[in-house]
């Protein structure tokens, strides 16, 4: 691995590529019903909270016009926090852009933020198509983010038949053949959704439709996300605790952005006293954008995808502002971008989670090039949940835990207890049961057969809705 610094002339990585994905440190598998596992470490859970609300908290504090300033050129600005108290009087234009108030940009609207200026859909797509790269950040379990990002990809793709591919960041890059037999429709239902939550931890539902597009379209999928065992590795040790043989797998990384490491910094703390410290969330962090950035440079560049665009979609976190994977990726490969985020005004109090106590501090960077205004909506819960965290057993499930409350704690399911069968279907690995519990609806009524103290029990579970992080 080698730290570049702000005065060194930019030059593409050797490094081998590498992604993100940030989950447990046990075999512990997600949820086998709900699907998302609460050991997973904080740095994870932060976007799965919803890492975004950054930026949508940072659009609620004091104005200030602003500029593209590149860290090097504007130094160490001192922070000035963008939330003040209702007390303070504050400027009518927010840091964000220097002509609109994004606040007041209503679900349906399309704003071009340096100009202010309003665009319908045809007219961003106008905008959007001399950029090799369009970056769409998301709000992971919001569906009319992913609205906006298939309706981005279907214009993209109308324009320029199939010379556009995706890169998402819900992707491993060890998963790019399974993926690629999957577009190609080699690879289908259950061995499909095995890979999908092995890769990411939100509920499928909420992609359906981008993925069928991408699938029925047979448009180039790139995972960008970096092996499970390597940011383990890196959230464990930090990145100068790596073995040499590790630091060679690194892709190129800056540390040296003094916005991102700030924006960072305030989450942090944000979110209380952590294992570790700020060292390995940061480094965690920075091997997610630089992994990411790397693996979008070195596609665009290849024989695949030198003569095709790419459409990225990320967490807003990962994409806001530039400094995440869009100035990663420049510095590699310096090619037109725009970046386009969703913006939900009104945040339900439910998804605002910690990130309503954080202090974002002052940016002198435009949060965007687009910001498309929507409404926040769940997706349906069509599916049941049991309510259990599961792992491998010898040849079999073990449970690991029981959610107070749940389906499972009703039917008297016990952390130790082996789970031998559900619905009358023989389990031999954690994914099989997550598989038959997401077959299901609430208010079915299923049977399962457990060992618990070596004696084999019966007992009936009625599911109750899944719910969303």
């Amino acid at each position: 691995m080698r730290l570049l610094n702000h005065n060194e002339r930019w030059s593409e990585a050797p490094g081998e590529g590498l992604n993100r994905g940030f989950r447990c440190f046990s075999k512990l598998t997600p949820l086998s019903d709900s699907l998302y596992n609460p050991l997973m470490w904080p740095a994870r859970s932060l976007f799965l909270i919803g890492i975004f609300s950054f930026l949508v908290l940072s659009c609620a504090g004091t104005g200030r016009s602003q500029q593209r300033l590149h860290p090097s050129e504007s130094g160490e600005t001192a922070p000035t926090p963008l939330l003040s108290s209702p007390a303070v009087s504050t400027p009518p234009l927010l840091s964000e852009s220097p002509y609109r108030d994004i606040e007041k940009i209503e679900p349906g609207k399309i704003v071009h933020l340096p100009t202010g200026v309003e665009v319908s859909e045809k007219e961003l797509i106008d905008l959007l198509a001399p950029a090799r790269i369009v970056y769409v950040g998301e709000v992971h379990d919001n569906i009319e983010d992913h609205r906006v990002e298939l309706e981005i990809l279907k214009g993209l793709l109308a324009r320029f038949p199939g010379k556009v591919s995706v890169g998402m960041e819900m992707f491993r890059r060890p998963a790019q053949a399974q993926l690629d037999q999957w577009v190609l429709g080699a690879l289908d239902g259950k061995d499909f959704l095995k890979l999908w939550y092995e890769n990411w931890g939100i509920d499928e539902v909420y992609y359906e439709a981008l993925l069928s597009f991408i699938r029925e379209n047979k448009v180039p999928l790139i995972a960008l996300n970096t092996p499970q065992e390597l940011e383990v590795k890196v959230g464990m040790k930090g990145l100068e605790g790596l073995s040499e043989e590790d630091q060679k797998r690194l892709p190129e990384i800056d540390r040296m952005d003094p916005y991102h490491r700030k924006a960072l910094e305030a989450i942090f703390k944000g979110h209380g006293p952590q294992p570790g410290g700020l060292g390995p969330f940061y480094d965690v962090m920075l091997l997610w954008d630089e992994a990411m950035a790397e693996t979008i440079a070195r596609y665009l560049t290849s024989p695949e995808g030198s003569d095709k665009k790419m459409v990225v979609f990320a967490g807003g976190f990962h994409v806001g502002y530039g400094f995440g994977i869009p100035r990663r990726v420049f510095r590699r490969l310096p090619t037109p971008y725009q970046i386009v985020l969703p913006y939900t005004r009104d945040v339900p109090e439910d998804k605002k989670g910690f990130m309503a106590d954080v202090t974002s501090p002052y940016l002198p960077l435009m949060l965007a090039d687009f910001v498309w205004g929507v409404g926040y909506r769940e997706a349906p819960d069509k599916k049941g949940r049991l309510g259990v965290q599961i792992e491998p057993f010898q040849a079999g499930i073990r449970v690991a835990s029981v959610s107070p409350n749940s389906s499972a704690a009703d039917a008297g399911l016990q952390p130790g207890d082996i789970v031998v069968s559900f619905d009358g279907e023989t389990l031999q690995e954690p994914f099989d049961l997550t598989y038959a519990v997401r077959q299901k609806s609430p208010g079915d009524r299923v049977k399962m057969e457990l060992i618990r103290d070596g004696k084999q029990i019966e007992t009936e579970v009625t599911l109750k809705p899944s719910g969303h992080p």
